[in-house]
């Protein structure tokens, strides 16, 4: 390009604007000239002048900006030099000089100090060994207390996201949590009792801490250490030791005595969605069977724990990590003894998939005076397939299904009776189609006498709930435990238990936000901080500003005063005027 052309053809935006303008206000074009001789449609000129005329009102020059030369000086002071250079005469690389500085809050970037430290004159450090690292003179790390029982003494102490568990203590006291604790026969130790070993996981659950040994975020908390009677929380050393010595008795146990606490009379339909979850392991251990991961869509080797929830109230009731697969198809009949034991009276129907138990189990479940309905998937092949699309349009009914969050969508089922093998009698069987999935599913009931459309929506609310359930399962991160001793990991589901019925009765109890799920509620309720003050027998908690604080606010337990009776003091709570 030569230098006519330049100017004569600009190609740059701002270039050509410029010479539009200058066509229009210095040769007298017309508006309608000067924008189609720079390429511009009348109405962009239009307002091209319009930004032109203001630029000039405001006395400011796009085209042709001053230009402001940078400093001609360092802005760092000579204190903060003297000590960058400190630390390099102690062989402190760049990195770690900017920690230090971080730690007396001095924010200087990498690059400024190493400017500053080539300046003075210093050169590259050599290369180190790991040994020659750890040499330098780093600062000292705060070496966290031993948890002992809390001495009620006046103090005030403050936590930046700590509060949630503290918020769940008039709850507990409200429930029974603490009796039910007392009662499961929880092992002891001579420094801690059980109440406070439960309260701690607790806690650690609450807040979704992935791992126990990610303790660094939680071990010197005041408040997580007084939530659980303590000064501060136990390190994950004491915590995991203690859950091997918990048995599936007493988990078993305490399960019965939850089952009695998260109870609505009024909602419970009698009606339970049963699933396995496959709880991955990422080790070595050659202990562990392998079993399907649909998340990961494989076989690996994992623990099967098997899952109980009531859809009507989104408690979860049962929960249990030791199933092996010698006994995962006598599960169905673990709950169904489990809930009569509880209650006293039988389940009405249960929901589950296809390979959750055998066709002669469900005809032992269907022969049984308890009368228990169950509804399921049937193993589809090819020869079922075929016959389902055999079928003529006259067979098939039109119905509308609801998908949640007020959304529907119509399919077409076709309803009849057929033989299982090994089932003694027949079964009545719903052909689902336009279901959004390409082959057709087979459902399965003994109940006869209910609507198809019914049954339907039963089924696809089980496959709502498995979405919801994995929702949970990722929030007390049960997918990544690291342990491969099945008592371990039993503990840790039946404390996941506790505290997702704990999440939904506080849910349950937020207008607006019934049916939102635990990571939701945790992070617009629970992530925050406060200021708590202990003055004789009396707790005040004062919550930081939040955008949701005056809902969280309206709660009958945060509204008044709670005594806490294992701990003989009483707790109430205060919305704060600062964030």
């Amino acid at each position: 390009m030569d230098a006519k052309t330049f100017f004569l053809q600009p190609s740059c935006a701002s270039q050509r604007q410029y010479e539009a303008l200058r066509s229009f206000y210095v040769d007298s074009l017309s508006a309608k000239r000067a924008a189609e001789k720079s390429g511009f449609s009348s109405a962009y000129f239009k307002k091209l002048r319009f930004e032109f005329n203001r630029m000039l009102k405001n006395n400011e020059n796009h085209f042709f900006p001053k230009k402001i030369p940078g400093p001609k000086s360092r802005f760092t002071n000579d204190t903060t030099i003297n000590k960058i250079v400190a630390f390099r005469k102690r062989n402190h690389s760049i990195q770690d000089i900017k920690v230090f500085l971080d730690a007396e809050g001095i924010c200087l970037s990498l690059d400024t100090i190493y400017n500053i430290l080539t300046a003075e004159g210093f050169a590259p450090l050599p290369k180190r060994t790991r040994k020659e690292r750890l040499i330098a003179d780093l600062p000292t790390k705060f070496k966290a207390p031993r948890s002992i029982s809390h001495e009620v003494i006046d103090e005030e102490f403050s936590t930046e996201k700590g509060v949630g568990p503290l918020i769940f203590l008039p709850l507990i006291e409200k429930l029974g949590i603490v009796p039910a604790i007392k009662a499961a026969g929880f092992p002891q130790t001579s420094d801690l009792n059980d109440l406070q070993f439960l309260l701690s996981f607790l806690a650690i659950k609450i807040l979704g801490n992935k791992r126990l040994s990610y303790d660094t975020t939680w071990n010197l908390d005041r408040s997580l250490g007084f939530f659980a009677g303590l000064n501060v929380l136990p390190k994950s050393t004491t915590l995991s030791t203690y859950s091997y010595r918990i048995t599936r008795a007493t988990n078993y146990k305490f399960l019965l005595a939850l089952n009695k606490i998260f109870k609505k009379v009024d909602l419970e339909e009698g009606e339970f969605n049963l699933d396995f979850k496959t709880i991955p392991h990422w080790g070595n251990s050659s202990v562990l069977e392998k079993n399907w991961s649909g998340s990961r869509g494989k076989v690996i080797k994992s623990l099967l724990a098997l899952i109980v929830q009531d859809p009507s109230t989104g408690y979860l009731s049962y929960a249990n990590a030791e199933i092996k697969h010698d006994n995962q198809n006598e599960a169905v009949f673990e709950f169904v003894d489990f809930w009569k034991q509880g209650r006293g009276e039988p389940p009405k129907m249960l929901i589950f998939d296809s390979k959750f138990t055998t066709y002669k189990n469900l005809s032992q479940l269907n022969q049984s005076k308890d009368n228990i309905k169950f509804l399921t998937l049937r193993r589809r092949g090819k020869n079922l397939t075929k016959k389902a699309e055999e079928l003529s349009d006259k067979k098939w009914e039109r119905i509308r299904v609801e998908k949640g969050k007020g959304k529907f969508r119509f399919v077409r089922v076709h309803d009849s009776y057929c033989k299982l093998r090994n089932y003694k009698g027949k079964v009545r069987q719903i052909i689902l189609t336009d279901h959004g999935r390409k082959r057709p599913a087979f459902l399965v009931t003994n109940d006869f006498e209910l609507d198809v459309r019914d049954v339907v929506k039963k089924y696809a609310r089980r496959w709502l709930v498995e979405q919801e359930i994995a929702e949970q399962i990722a929030f007390f991160h049960l997918n990544q435990t690291s342990s491969s001793i099945v008592v371990k990991v039993d503990f840790d589901l039946t404390i996941s238990l506790l505290v997702h019925n704990l999440y939904r009765v506080l849910a349950q109890n937020l207008p607006g936000f019934e049916k939102c799920t635990v990571p939701t509620i945790y992070r617009k309720f629970l992530e925050n901080g406060a200021l708590v003050k202990i003055k004789g027998k009396n707790i005040s908690v004062h919550l930081k500003k939040k955008t949701h604080l005056p809902v969280l606010s309206e709660l009958n337990w945060l509204k008044e005063s709670t005594h806490l009776s294992w701990m003989d003091m009483n707790i109430k709570f205060f919305s704060g005027t600062s964030s």
